[in-house]
This record gives structure tokens, sequence and C-alpha cells, in this order.
């Protein structure tokens, strides 16, 4: 996927929304300490917090020094803060950055189409909702609605930034998945080579189609929701291809 989303966010509405989420995020983490985070099996909210505070810290520094850091790193010393600490020192370090940049600046990613630090502005506003919600199920209390516009925005970037990364995979079916939420659709289809997603195409053929909600679309696309609509052969296909590109 090689143009700009439609549905991208102006880009301080992402720094309201990555402001919003932190704090959100980090207000939990004093009472998720030693919870167990379900979606992520294995940690507990001090894992979830320290993960995400380093991958604030890496993109901070990947920004700053223009380029990945590699050797050292991470900084053996952040081992000695504690996780709110932690976290407060990370985030800091991020908006600093990008208050210092402007979105079009340059800044090495993971994706050919978009070397700027707009991406990382993006897509740290979706690792930091995606997170948030994975605290307050460990919580146990009920998650926040996200943000409509948001939302939409996260069914997209996952399916045209995170999944289109998908390893080729020799016994794909090439079945094309139609999903529609929040007025748009994204028709995804699994070819064995590369995955290939369409916005808002007209219906070609019979695929496979499916509805839902977009927030409980986007929750399940990260694999934090119960699928929202029956199963089908192609959508355990999307949804497995889909798990190892995250």
């Amino acid at each position: 996927m090689d143009q700009a989303s439609p549905h991208a966010l102006p880009f301080n509405r992402y720094r309201e929304l990555l402001d919003r989420e932190y704090r959100t995020l980090a207000g939990l983490v004093p009472a998720t300490l030693d919870l167990p985070v379900p979606a992520c099996p294995g940690w507990t909210g001090e894992d979830l917090a320290r993960h995400t505070a380093i991958v604030f810290l890496h993109k901070a520094e990947t920004i700053r020094t223009g380029e990945r850091p590699s050797h050292g790193w991470p900084p053996v010393s952040i081992g000695s803060l504690p996780p709110q600490a932690l976290l407060a020192h990370s985030f800091v370090s991020l908006t600093d950055q990008f208050d210092r940049h402007r979105p079009e600046d340059p800044a090495e990613t993971f994706v050919p189409w978009d070397q700027t630090v707009g991406f990382w502005i993006r897509r740290l506003t979706h690792e930091t909702a995606i997170h948030r919600v994975d605290l307050e199920d460990a919580a146990g209390g009920r998650p926040t609605t996200m943000d409509p516009d948001l939302t939409v925005d996260g069914i997209d970037e996952v399916l045209t930034v995170m999944l289109v990364r998908s390893r080729p995979d020799r016994t794909a079916s090439g079945a094309v998945v139609r999903l529609e939420a929040g007025g748009h659709s994204w028709d995804v289809r699994l070819n064995p080579e590369r995955v290939e997603v369409t916005r808002d195409a007209a219906a070609d053929g019979q695929p496979t189609t499916v509805q839902a909600d977009p927030e409980a679309l986007l929750l399940w696309l990260w694999g934090r929701a119960p699928q929202p609509f029956p199963p089908s052969d192609a959508v355990r296909e999307l949804r497995a291809r889909l798990a190892r590109a995250l």
C-alpha cells in the first residue's frame, strides 16, 4: 500500500489523542503492575508499561539521531527506573522529538512509502490506544470508548501498514474478504506472495463480506476482542495472516 490514507487525521489531532491515550494508560499503571494482561500472555501490567516505554524511547532516538539504534540498545540504565518513571521519561523524550520536528521531516520507518516523523506520530497514537485497552482489560474495568475517527483510521492502519507486511504464505487461498465498518470498506485479497488492500471499492464478484461496528472490528483485528461476525474459512485465514504480522 503506497498511497496516503484518506482516513488519516491532521497531525495536531493525533497529538491530542496521543496525549489523551497516554494519560489514561499511565493512570492505569499503578493498579495493574502485578496483574496479568489477557491480550499479552505472560505479561503483567509492569511488563506492558516497560514495553511501551522502550518503544517510545526507541522511536525518540530514531528521530533524534536519524537512524535506528542498534548497539547497546536498550540502555542498561533504564532497567533501574521504576516502570512509572520510565514510562513518563520515555513519553517526554518522544514528544520532545515530535515538538522539534515537522511531520514531513525524514525519519526511518519500517515502510518504504513513508519515511517521515509523521508516520511515527500516527503509528504511536494507535500503539498507545491499543495498549490502553490492554491495561483497562487487565484492570477489569469497562473500556473507554475510542475516538470514532481514530477508530476508522486504526482499521485502515492495521490493514495497510501492518497486514501488508505479512510474510508470503504459499498456502494462501487468494480469497477476498470485504470488511465494512463506519460507512467504509476494505477489500483484503489474501494472495500467496502479498496481501493487497483496496479501500472503498465497488463490490466485485462475491467476496466474503463482513460488517461490524468500527471499534469492535478494530479490536478484533488486533486480537483484543471476540470476532464480531460469523466465522468463515476466509475470515480465519485473514486473522491468522494478520496475527503473524503484528
